[in-house]
């Protein structure tokens, strides 16, 4: 869409600015053609849906009675069963399946998932989308700066990218220095990477002399982490670009992202049906302002049916309406995992909180870690920091103390503060892993 007006501003004019009626209407449709379809065509849905029809679903409360699934439903749907590797997943013919995806295997066992020609077209429409609000356009050049491997939403944005008519390099075969080398080397225009290695390559760039801002990269579309907005201020400041959030997954897709406000994420609708669900009972959409587990349903895909996934993402739903013109929900933020919120000395603590304050108010700070462990009986947090230059103990005391107290402020929780040496907290080019809860690994008792 490379005409003038109205759809310069949208890849998609109609779809996007549908009253909240119509859409629900468009998803109710098609949540009963997939469940007719699943029915059908997937071993895992005819045995979970088998007393459960497409005419019985005439309202959200209908679709609330509909069973959840979680990852772990699909890894067991596929251990040991036919047709190998997809199994009871499975919903097209298995010679139908023409591109190979799979989770990266972070949390267990990965789950194998099969596209075909048309799910993943169907993919990369909803990805044009995304890269569409986030100002994306035919004229840029955009950036990728790592193999791809079982990542898909970088996969996804690649081909979204040409879809566009964007000129796209892919920089996977290149260390850090060498992507640098080729940023300046093309005059790239945008990035698609991980918050943690956007800053990393900023940080290799000031290294070698180099002003980010100089690089000439006018926006960046982040995936693979949370991104808190310190950290995306953080990274609009290094570059001098627009940065963008999305959320997703590989069995998901891709389901909301930023517009150019950047304040919230609009849901892809009404290419999903997404429901925010109390984090207690999970039978509850929650109010405004509210957090919640976001439940997915992707309603365009047919090689791997999806009815009601548990993404365990855990998000602020946002009021509706934006200034952008969009007429889909919101989330105000994505706050993080359901797996990472834990209590610590009875306090519910998200790594986010921490990541947000280090970000926003501690710019020396280049990288971190937050490590859990249990003595004896009593549970302890400790922050790790490597700063942009060492400092004694001294020094290094009187850094903690301002440190320690928002800390306690924003989590009530009382950090022991560590300093490591320059370089010895690991750089991630994809997913970071900076909370360890060792407590969750038999240590320390």
């Amino acid at each position: 869409m490379n005409g003038n007006g109205q759809s310069r501003l949208f890849w998609n004019p109609w779809l996007e600015t549908l009253d909240p009626e119509a859409l629900w209407a468009i998803e109710l449709k098609n949540l009963r053609r997939l469940i007719g379809y699943a029915k059908e065509h997937s071993a895992l849905f005819q045995e979970r849906y088998r007393d459960i029809f497409p005419e019985d679903i005439r309202s959200l409360a209908d679709v609330r009675r509909l069973p959840l699934i979680d990852k772990e439903d699909l890894r067991r749907a596929q251990e040991d069963r036919e047709p190998f590797p997809y199994g009871d997943l499975l919903g097209v013919p298995l010679p139908e399946v023409t591109d190979f995806r799979q989770t990266s295997g972070t949390t267990g066992r990965p789950v194998y998932v099969p596209e075909s020609y048309e799910s993943w077209q169907w993919r990369i429409e909803v990805w044009c989308h995304i890269l569409w609000m986030a100002g994306f356009r035919e004229t840029d050049r955009v950036f990728l700066p790592f193999g791809y491997n079982v990542y898909v939403a970088f996969w996804e944005g690649h081909y979204a990218a040409e879809k566009l008519g964007c000129e796209v390099v892919p920089g996977g075969a290149l260390d850090t220095a060498g992507r640098l080398s080729k940023i300046q080397e093309v005059r790239a225009t945008a990035l698609l990477n991980t918050p943690t290695y956007g800053l990393h390559l900023g940080e290799s760039a000031l290294n070698k002399g180099i002003d980010p801002q100089s690089l000439g990269i006018r926006r960046m579309l982040c995936a693979g982490e949370p991104l808190p907005p310190a950290t995306r201020r953080r990274l609009e400041q290094l570059w001098g670009a627009e940065v963008y959030d999305h959320i997703g997954g590989t069995e998901p897709c891709a389901w909301a992202a930023m517009c150019r406000e950047r304040a919230g994420l609009h849901v892809m609708e009404p290419f999903f049906l997404v429901e925010i669900l109390d984090l207690e009972t999970m039978t509850r959409t929650v109010e405004p302002g509210e957090m919640g587990v976001a439940v997915v349903t992707p309603l365009g895909r047919r090689s791997f049916p999806l009815i009601r996934f548990n993404t365990k993402d855990v998000v602020r739903r946002a009021e509706s309406g934006c200034s952008c013109g969009r007429t889909s929900g919101k989330i105000e933020a994505v706050v993080g995992r359901a797996d990472d919120l834990t209590k610590i000395r009875g306090v519910l603590f998200t790594p986010v909180t921490v990541e947000e304050l280090v970000r926003k108010e501690f710019p020396e700070v280049v990288e971190f870690e937050i490590l859990v462990t249990r003595e004896g009986i009593m549970d302890e947090i400790a922050l790790k920091v490597e700063l942009a230059e060492a400092k004694g103990a001294a020094g290094f005391k009187e850094f903690c103390g301002p440190l320690r107290e928002k800390l306690k402020s924003k989590t009530n929780l009382r950090f022991r503060i560590e300093q490591a040496a320059p370089g010895a907290l690991p750089r991630y080019t994809l997913k970071a892993k900076r909370f360890k809860d060792l407590r969750k690994e038999g240590a320390n008792g």
